[in-house]
Order: C-alpha cells, then sequence, then structure tokens
C-alpha cells in the first residue's frame, strides 16, 4: 500500500515544484509587467473627456419621465444650448438625449434627473434647458386650457357659495336667541347642516387647488433638490480603470507563462513534439491553401 502512494506524493511534489520554479523564473515579469499596464492605464485616463453630472428631484407624477425624453421637451432645450446651430435637429436631439437620465420613485412620485457634460456648468445649463422645456410642455394650451379655466371658475363659484352658507349658519350659532327659535322650531337640524358645509367648503377648496396645480403646471416649486453644480467628474474612474487593468494583464501575463511552459516541456517530450508537429505543419498547410 506504501508503494503505491509515494508515486503520487511524487508526483504531487513535483508538479508544485515545478509551479513554483515557472514563478520564480518569471518573477519580473509577473510582477512588473501588470504595473507597467496599470501605469499606462492610469496615464490614459488623463486624457479621456471628463464627464460630469448635474442632478435634480422633481416632485411629479412618472408619466413626466417619458416627457422629458420626448422631441416636444429635448428639441427646444437643444435650440436653447444651442446644439442645433452646426447639427441637424434630429442630431441634437438625439445627442441631448443620450446625455439626460430619469429615474422614477417606486413608492414616492419623486423623479430623478441626471444631465451630463464635458464641464461642471455645462451639465448644470444642459439641466436647466430640460427642466424649463419640461415645464413649459406641462402647461395646458388650446382647449384643454380652455376646459380647465372653466372648470376653476365654477370651482370658485362653488367654494364662494358654500364659505357663504356657512358664515350663514355660523351667525345664527352666535346668536344664541336665534339658534334657539330654530332648534325649537325643528325647521333645520343646523350641527348636522354645518358639518356638511364645512365638508362642501373642504372639497371645493381642493377641487380650485388641484385645477389651478393642472393649469400652472410643473413649476420650481416641485423641486425637492434643485438642480446641482458638480465638482467631482463621474468618468472616468481612473482607480477603476487602473486596478482593472492591472489585474486583467497580471491573469494574461500568467496564462502566457504557464502555457509557454507547457509548450516548452511538450517539445522536450518525443512524443509530445510530434504532436506538435504535426499541429504545425496542420496550420502551415492551411495558411498556405487560404486564398489571398
Amino acid at each position: 500500500m506504501e508503494l503505491h502512494q509515494q508515486p503520487a506524493n511524487a508526483d504531487a511534489e513535483i508538479s508544485l515544484l515545478d509551479l513554483l520554479v515557472t514563478l520564480a523564473d518569471n518573477a519580473k515579469l509577473l510582477i512588473f509587467g501588470p504595473l507597467a499596464v496599470g501605469l499606462v492605464a492610469l496615464a490614459i485616463t488623463f486624457v479621456l473627456p471628463e464627464r460630469f453630472e448635474s442632478v435634480a428631484i422633481l416632485q411629479a407624477e412618472p408619466v413626466t419621465a417619458s416627457l422629458i425624453v420626448t422631441a416636444a421637451v429635448l428639441d427646444p432645450a437643444a435650440a436653447s444650448l444651442g446644439l442645433a446651430q452646426n447639427h441637424s435637429i434630429e442630431d441634437a436631439r438625439e445627442a441631448l438625449r443620450a446625455r439626460v437620465k430619469t429615474a422614477s420613485g417606486r413608492t414616492d412620485k419623486l423623479l430623478t434627473i441626471t444631465v451630463s457634460g464635458a464641464t461642471p456648468s455645462q451639465a448644470q445649463d444642459a439641466a436647466k434647458a430640460v427642466l424649463e422645456a419640461t415645464y413649459a410642455q406641462s402647461r395646458p394650451t388650446g382647449a384643454t386650457k380652455a376646459r380647465l379655466e372653466a372648470q376653476l371658475l365654477d370651482s370658485k363659484n362653488r367654494l364662494e357659495s358654500a364659505q357663504i352658507a356657512g358664515n350663514t349658519v355660523r351667525a345664527i350659532f352666535d346668536n344664541t336667541y336665534v339658534a334657539a327659535k330654530v332648534l325649537k322650531a325643528g325647521v333645520a337640524d343646523l350641527p348636522r347642516d354645518y358639518a356638511e358645509l364645512l365638508n362642501a367648503i373642504s372639497v371645493a377648496q381642493a377641487q380650485v387647488l388641484l385645477v389651478e396645480a393642472q393649469l400652472e403646471g410643473l413649476t420650481d416649486s416641485q423641486l425637492v433638490q434643485p438642480l446641482t453644480l458638480p465638482e467631482k467628474a463621474v468618468s472616468p474612474k481612473k482607480g477603476l480603470i487602473t486596478v482593472g487593468a492591472t489585474l486583467a494583464s497580471g491573469f494574461l501575463l500568467l496564462l502566457f507563462v504557464f502555457v509557454r511552459n507547457s509548450l516548452r516541456r511538450a517539445e522536450a517530450d518525443p512524443a509530445s513534439a510530434a504532436k506538435l508537429a504535426r499541429i504545425r505543419r496542420a496550420l502551415s498547410f492551411q495558411a498556405k491553401t487560404k486564398p489571398a
């Protein structure tokens, strides 16, 4: 039993030693190679153009997120930024759309608008133009505006009538003698009527506020977070690119070292060398017969 186990342990020991020898022989390549690649990647990140993002959070309906990326908003925004001077309006629209990102909250009506630019001021100016175009587009026009104005007038009349009736009932309450006469006559249930009038006033006030908000559209008053002026670039991410390039090149160099070592061992073995020769001849034949 012990005689059969010794070769296996010896093979394992030899394989481990071969691995360590291979790593030791190529230590400089495996250490300085990835470091050099990382330094080159870091140098490249300083040449790449920076990108800044201006962010605003708006309290609005989720449909506003879809409105922002439409031509109705992007075209006037691109025109105000001067993007359509040297390009067609479609190209300017697509260029601006690529710089705009929106995200709607699932549980609240908060819409996050992110607009990027080559400089902090450029990002903030672009975000401001998009917001202003969104505000303008959210305001009703034409028949919709006329309908809302008529609805607002009717709601205000209802509110005024309810307030007059409420003041009348309250005046009766304030006059103890008149209130006693009315209650004794049984012609009205003043407490119940007054409660209903208060509810009607509340409903009418809410309706007036709702219609006024629809006519006004979106404004800066709905901004939960005003437009930010970014201080740091969001890209390129110098640290991430440098570390990623270093690790990737280290892995590739390690793979290259082991493959090269395996090929050298195969060439030293007569059987493996014959197989490698056949592979080279096959590849050489294919290269010759490949049409020019």
